[in-house]
């Protein structure tokens, strides 16, 4: 005797567990708790001093002590964007009349393209989580007073355009964007 299939059709929200997002520009998930993104500012470790790697583990060890809600860190590697770079030099080119120098630009362009078809940017984010709006704000506040924003920080807020990006993304693994 064989058995029959029972076809089942899946909606996007059976698959996808963010609901919203609220007026503060935080993600709403399907059971009521809150989601952000934060972007984490990478460093140049090669030619960091030792100093300076060894206070950003100090910070980030004092952070971990001190934060107890969940959370994830991601990484995403985009392609590289060289696109104003090939619109400059091949102006340079069209306008040159020195061959010598237009060769040289036309090298720097292929250059240009080969690494757009095979360099890709890594970028680094923690999803955070919480229970409610107000205990979001005050994780947030534990980010950026540990580890610090703008300059000097280890982290840095998103617009809410590039979040959504980061979810299509991560909900889309195939996606070239």
């Amino acid at each position: 005797m064989m058995k029959i299939k029972k076809s089942m059709t899946k909606s996007i929200l059976d698959i996808v567990s963010i609901r919203e997002v609220t007026e503060k520009g935080y993600f709403r998930m399907d059971d009521g708790k809150i989601m952000e993104l934060l972007q984490i500012q990478t460093k140049d470790v090669i030619n960091t001093s030792s100093d300076e790697i060894e206070y950003d583990c100090i910070k980030y060890a004092k952070f971990y002590r001190l934060y107890s809600d969940d959370l994830k860190i991601i990484s995403l590697n985009y392609p590289c964007d060289y696109g104003q770079q090939k619109r400059f030099l091949e102006y340079k080119i069209s306008t040159t009349k020195n061959s010598i120098y237009k060769k040289l630009l036309q090298k720097r362009m292929d250059e240009l393209i080969w690494l757009e078809k095979n360099n890709t940017a890594r970028e680094f984010y923690f999803m955070l989580f919480a229970e409610t709006e107000k205990k979001m704000d005050d994780n947030i506040l534990t980010f950026t007073a540990h580890l610090g924003t703008g300059k000097g920080g280890m982290i840095q807020k998103m617009s809410i355009e590039k979040k959504i990006n980061i979810v299509f993304r991560l909900q889309n693994k195939s996606a070239n964007i």
